[in-house]
This record gives structure tokens, C-alpha cells and sequence, in this order.
């Protein structure tokens, strides 16, 4: 829907009648189908366990019982139909062409921010993205193995709090984890927030990388994978059995998860005085 567009409609509390309805504009004409989309955007579950849950409460009706067949038997056809709609994926990574309406969000604005041909990373941002970057003072940045396409290795993702909630602003599909990858990331952040005429705070905490780029960086880390770090040193070193059954090497390595709250000066004495 257009920003200048009226368009809207009041109902009861029951939602079983209109009250109310003002007409969309020439320029921004009604979507049928909004509300199934809307309705798609909000679902998490799998499609086979959707169309079981369809399936189940249509049959519930006489009139429609036995006519929904088992979603194996559909399944070749409902995915034929929806690969008719989206572009299918080239075999090799570098026949890969970004449809135009992929690279700008609803509202028309550019959304692909950079892309490399020879590293193959996509950079994904808006500019009113990094201009809400520019104007908080810290940032969290996160790397996902979980939800990324094929060809990728990661989905680097670099976040800021805004009115309280934690905010995706820079979304990049990396296809190695390796410095020269964060160097292109942050290289294609900073030409286009130049772009934007926006001067990014120095004083954002990112990573040790990021010093190049803001040399002034207050690097803060994760106390969770400081955590992980530890216990995967407790196992590399043969210690897992003793933490498993001696109480005086688990309470030492308790005691060194913990320095992660002490003050910086303080870390490196502190540390020399466990002995495991």
C-alpha cells in the first residue's frame, strides 16, 4: 500500500462486519489476496504439516470429506505450480543473475547494497538501515550457518536496538568466513553510507577486524561463546574428565568463566592465579 493512500476498513471487535471503508486510490489498487499474505508471512511451520492441518479442517465438513487427497501424492504438483512463479537457480554459482524486483524492497528503495563477482557476497541493506547504524552507539554482529541458501557458507548479519528491540540492519550471504570477506562486508558498509553523505560513529563495538575501519572500537564479546570457547579448551587439553569428576578442577574453571566480568586491567593477573 502506498504511504499517500487512504485505504482502509473498521469492523466490530467480532470482525463479523463492516463499519466502516474508505477506498484505495487509483495508484494503489486493492490485493485480493492480502490477507493470505499476510497470513503466510506470520506462519513458521512446515508446508507438509500446513496442508495436513488445511486438509483436516475441510474435511471436518461431510461435504468436503475424502477430497483432499495425502500431501505425497500432491506434492509434485503444488511444487511445479510454485516453480513456475519464482526464477529457478542456476547450476553454478556464478550464473546467478538477481532479478530487478529482488533488488529493491515495496516501497521501491535499493536493497541490494553491493555485490562481488569474484567472492560472490551479497550485501543487503536500505540506506534508512545504515543511517540508523550511524546514529546508535552499538552494534551486534552475528554469523548463521542455519538459515542460509546453497553456494553460501554463512549469512553475516550486523544488528543494532532500536525502541527497545534488536534490529537486522546489514544482511550478507558470505561464501567464506575468512578476513578478506569482513574486509569486503565492511569496505561495501562504509563507500555506501559515504554515498548517503553519513558518517558512521566511530565508537560502535564490533569486532577486533573493525578496528581498521573504526579505530576508536570498543570491542565487546559474546560471554555464551566465551563459554563454548572454554569448554571446548577444557576438552582439547584431556581435562574433560577431571571437570566431570573433580570438583576442585570444575570450581577453577568456574572460576575462570568469570573473569570474563572483571575489569580489563585486572584479566590477565587474575587468570595467571588459576592453576588447573
Amino acid at each position: 500500500m502506498l504511504k499517500s493512500c487512504g485505504g482502509a476498513i473498521w469492523t466490530n471487535l467480532d470482525v463479523t462486519s463492516v463499519i466502516k471503508q474508505n477506498d484505495h486510490i487509483e495508484s494503489c489498487p486493492a490485493d485480493e489476496h492480502l490477507a493470505y499474505k499476510m497470513e503466510k508471512e506470520g506462519e513458521t511451520k512446515p508446508i507438509p504439516a500446513i496442508y495436513d492441518e488445511e486438509a483436516s479442517a475441510a474435511s471436518a465438513q461431510p461435504s468436503t470429506s475424502g477430497h483432499f487427497p495425502l500431501f505425497k501424492r500432491e506434492k509434485s504438483t503444488m511444487y511445479n505450480h510454485r516453480s513456475k512463479r519464482f526464477p529457478k537457480l542456476p547450476q553454478h554459482r556464478r550464473d546467478l543473475e538477481i532479478p530487478v524486483p529482488f533488488k529493491t524492497t515495496k516501497a521501491g528503495d535499493e536493497f541490494l547494497l553491493w555485490q562481488s563477482a569474484s567472492r560472490h557476497i551479497l550485501v543487503f541493506a536500505t540506506g534508512s538501515n545504515i543511517r540508523l547504524l550511524a546514529s546508535m552507539r552499538t552494534w551486534g554482529m552475528n554469523g548463521t550457518v542455519k538459515v542460509i541458501p546453497q553456494w553460501y557458507q554463512q549469512l553475516f548479519t550486523i544488528h543494532t536496538f532500536a525502541v527497545g528491540k534488536l534490529v537486522s540492519a546489514i544482511d550478507g550471504l558470505c561464501t567464506s568466513k575468512d578476513i578478506g570477506t569482513y574486509r569486503f562486508l565492511f569496505q561495501a558498509l562504509i563507500t555506501r553510507a559515504a554515498a548517503l553523505e553519513v558518517d558512521l560513529n566511530p565508537d560502535t563495538s564490533i569486532c577486533d577486524l573493525i578496528h581498521g575501519y573504526f579505530p576508536n572500537a570498543r570491542v565487546q564479546g559474546c560471554y555464551f561463546h566465551f563459554c563454548q570457547a572454554v569448554h571446548r579448551k577444557v576438552g582439547e587439553v584431556g581435562l574433560k574428565t577431571r571437570h566431570r569428576t573433580e570438583e576442585e578442577t570444575r570450581k577453577k574453571i568456574r572460576m575462570l568463566l568469570a573473569t570474563a566480568f572483571l575489569p580489563v586491567p585486572q584479566v590477565h593477573t587474575d587468570v595467571s592465579l588459576i592453576s588447573i
